[in-house]
């Protein structure tokens, strides 16, 4: 019971943004020239690490204010800046780890919002996006003054949006037909400019955010039974570039979900799929990167959704999951990604993240010394690649 109640509450809450409109007969656009499909078998099973065998490049910034910080669970990173949203109602700005502007707008007026669904910061136009929670609403706020600018309607139901360049956004919403796709839009008015490709049901209910899509890391993941990693143009129009494209053998969802409407019976035909596979069956794919030559992701597993990360570099799979440092009790797993790896909002008093043993790394000495130094218990941020 407790599976099906987790697959459907992350079910539903999807429907529910999308206003539970009837979606989608036909999915795939199939316009991309094919390319050879790597299937990642047993994807449960991969190499049990330790954070400090595998992460290189590692820094360790505290986050500094003059106040407490609410509880931080998102993070975009934009060069020395980080955007981090607190709950549902705040975002900050830090610059190499100092606070330099809040905003908490709770409201119903001009210029507020009932709470946060999504944001993303355009470091070119110094332009904060904030997407009013339950409606399609954007709002423009200047930064660092976080002036409101003013707002713009997406005309139908979006699920996340990212920046592609100073003046358009890419955005995933309904089409006219009911199905969905990713559209480029204009940045000052949410005009079309035109249509980058058609998306699955399946790719709108399970990615959630184009968080880690950027004008320098135009990587976009498309989900299904078969899972694409694309570089999307510069320009309008450019198309994309497919960089690879892989599923998980066995533990693959049907492709038959892929061409089905986003709607309570697709929902409860996911709920019963997923309570079959039990703790085989892969339940998230998310945080992908593309370097030359390779691309990466981390997925999840299981009612759980215990996370491995996995490296393919043409015929090579690496696939790794594990992650704890040592006298550390929880593994350091991705908040978001930075222009050359991962961050990590580490939160809580470090009493309740060390072990008693007293055994530490030089990393996780270093780590706790931080936190025990940082006023008002406020979060620490860990930035580190994957070796």
């Amino acid at each position: 019971m407790n599976r099906i109640l987790f697959y459907m509450k992350r079910s539903v809450i999807t429907v529910c943004m999308l206003s539970c409109i009837v979606l989608f007969t036909e999915c795939k656009n199939g316009a991309v020239a094919d390319k050879e499909i790597v299937s990642i078998e047993k994807a449960y099973d991969s190499d049990e690490v330790a954070f400090e065998d595998v992460a290189a490049d590692v820094c360790i910034v505290p986050l500094i204010s003059d106040e407490p910080l609410d509880e931080c669970n998102r993070i975009r990173c934009y060069g020395s800046t980080a955007v981090i949203c607190a709950g549902l109602e705040t975002i900050y700005f830090f610059d190499d780890g100092k606070l330099t502007a809040e905003l908490n707008r709770v409201g119903r007026g001009p210029g507020e919002y009932p709470f946060i669904s999504d944001y993303i910061y355009s470091p070119g136009r110094k332009i904060l996006y904030v997407r009013s929670g339950g409606t399609n609403t954007i709002l423009k706020y200047s930064v660092p003054e976080l002036k409101y600018l003013g707002s713009f309607e997406i005309d139908s139901s979006m699920s996340c949006f990212a920046e592609h360049d100073d003046s358009t956004l890419l955005c995933r919403m309904a089409s006219s037909d009911g199905s969905f796709a990713d559209y480029f839009i204009d940045a000052d008015n949410g005009e079309v400019r035109g249509m980058l490709k058609k998306v699955s049901a399946f790719s709108v209910m399970m990615d959630g955010e184009n968080a880690y899509y950027s004008p320098d890391h135009r990587i976009l993941l498309e989900l299904g039974s078969l899972n694409t990693i694309s570089e999307v143009g510069a320009r309008v129009g450019d198309g994309e570039n497919i960089l690879c494209q892989f599923d998980f053998g066995k533990d693959s969802y049907p492709a038959r979900l892929d061409s089905v409407a986003l709607d309570m019976d697709f929902v409860m035909e996911m709920v019963q799929y997923s309570s079959s596979r039990e703790e085989t069956i892969v339940s998230s794919v998310g945080r992908a990167m593309a370097t030359e030559g390779s691309v990466s992701f981390w997925y999840g597993v299981g009612m759980l959704n215990n996370q491995h990360y996995c490296r393919i570099t043409g015929d090579d799979i690496v696939k790794y999951s594990g992650f704890k440092a040592k006298g550390m009790d929880k593994p350091i797993l991705p908040t978001g990604l930075t222009d050359n790896g991962y961050v990590t909002i580490i939160d809580g008093l470090a009493e309740s993240l060390f072990d008693s043993s007293g055994e530490r790394s030089n990393f996780t000495a270093e780590l706790e010394k931080a936190m025990n130094s940082q006023e008002f218990n406020n979060p620490v941020l860990v930035f580190y690649s994957i070796r």
